[in-house]
């Protein structure tokens, strides 16, 4: 009779476990003790176990082991409790430190987005009148575009419709194909820009944090004065902005 340690039981467990969710299909005991180089009396032990505490059903009329939807709700319950904001501050710190420039990050509320944080400019420059708690339309600002671009094109119409459309400056867009031609440009380049369209005198460069799904489930933005957020000022801050989505994003659960 084997002598196991429970690590070394955990081990194997967790092995047969990443086995099965490579195989919906589920896999049979013969399968699944070649595949782990196990005994089949091993095997056996450890998915009576498994299907003991609802990880792992048998199908009985093929033999078949598969996973349950036990491991999917338990990781629904980790993302649902982790703090976007508490993630994303270190990294909100770093970026502000490195251009020197007003980060904000934001999420989605309805057809709008709300503001959760701000990190301001330490150069010396116009004052925005963002802040905590404030919420704008998603359609005029740099971090609501960005959200709406990892949207289809159904939930983008649907935040249209919501939405009290109106010239904020006479740079907002204010019509549906205009949008659209818009998120097509930053889905294909990953970071949006508001070009004074929610505040004059202003422009923002944002990127939307993907959850593990790849929706936008936040978005993050650097804002300056016009006459510093030049293109070649975007160009450049565009790599850092796209970089530190992708770190936080990293950190919620989505692979790039």
């Amino acid at each position: 009779m084997e002598n196991q340690s429970p690590v070394q039981s955990l081990d194997r467990a967790f092995d047969l476990i990443e086995r099965l969710s490579l195989n919906p299909d589920g896999m049979l005991l013969m399968e699944l003790s070649t595949a782990s180089g196990l005994h089949k009396s091993t095997v056996h032990r450890l998915l009576s176990a498994l299907i003991s505490l609802g990880y792992v059903r048998k199908d009985e009329s093929s033999n078949r082991y598969r996973l349950t939807l036990k491991l999917f709700e338990l990781s629904g319950r980790v993302v649902d409790n982790i703090d976007v904001l508490e993630i994303a501050k270190p990294h909100i710190e770093q970026l502000r430190n490195h251009t020197q420039e007003a980060i904000h990050l934001v999420v989605r509320e309805g057809a709008d987005i709300v503001y959760i944080h701000k990190a301001e400019s330490k150069q010396s420059s116009i004052r925005m009148f963002s802040r905590i708690g404030m919420r704008r339309p998603m359609y005029c600002t740099a971090v609501g575009k960005s959200i709406m671009a990892t949207m289809t094109d159904d939930e983008v119409i649907r935040i249209w419709e919501k939405s009290d459309v109106k010239p904020y400056t006479e740079h907002t867009i204010v019509d549906l194909g205009s949008l659209f031609r818009e998120l097509d440009t930053i889905r294909r380049c990953g970071y949006a820009l508001d070009n004074e369209e929610n505040e004059l005198g202003v422009r923002c460069i944002g990127a939307a944090i993907l959850d593990y799904t790849g929706r936008g489930r936040a978005a993050l933005s650097i804002s300056a004065p016009l006459a510093r957020m030049t293109d070649t000022r975007v160009e450049e801050l565009s790599a850092e902005i796209l970089a530190t989505r992708t770190a936080i994003s990293t950190e919620l659960g989505y692979k790039f």
